[in-house]
């Protein structure tokens, strides 16, 4: 949804971040991967070859130097992580890690949060409302 606003770099570690999060828990599932998919379409760019082995959280977070892009890179991905209904533990340790590195207020978490899922509800009626 704002992904566009990112320079081609946060693209890059932004599809990078997705593939992190997405296989933290060792789940990588079809709405992560169709969630995925549209963030490319909306960044107009090529899905990426994700590497676990080369992943460095803080060298990737390091990208988003503007605090509004940081702000954008957490709230999209909050839609990444409620995508499959999900949780996990590891994703949530990931969010953390985020506010933290980037210095923001822990409640955004939880506004973020609350925005991720009404959007992901709204985004099912509408596939619902093209399929009647």
């Amino acid at each position: 949804m704002f992904l566009n606003r990112l320079t081609i770099n946060e693209k890059q570690a932004f599809l990078v971040l997705a593939h992190h999060v997405a296989h933290s828990d060792n789940d990588f599932s079809m709405e992560e991967e169709i969630l995925i998919a549209k963030y490319c379409m909306e960044m107009q760019m090529d899905d990426i070859e994700y590497d676990e082995a080369r992943f460095d959280l803080a060298s990737v977070l390091n990208t988003f130097e503007c605090d509004s892009h940081q702000k954008i890179a957490l709230l999209e991905l909050m839609a990444l992580i409620h995508a499959d209904g999900n949780v996990a533990k590891e994703e949530q340790q990931l969010l953390n890690d985020m506010v933290a590195h980037f210095g923001l207020n822990p409640n955004l978490v939880i506004i973020y949060r609350e925005w991720s899922k009404n959007i992901l509800s709204l985004f099912t009626q509408g596939e619902a409302l093209i399929h009647l």
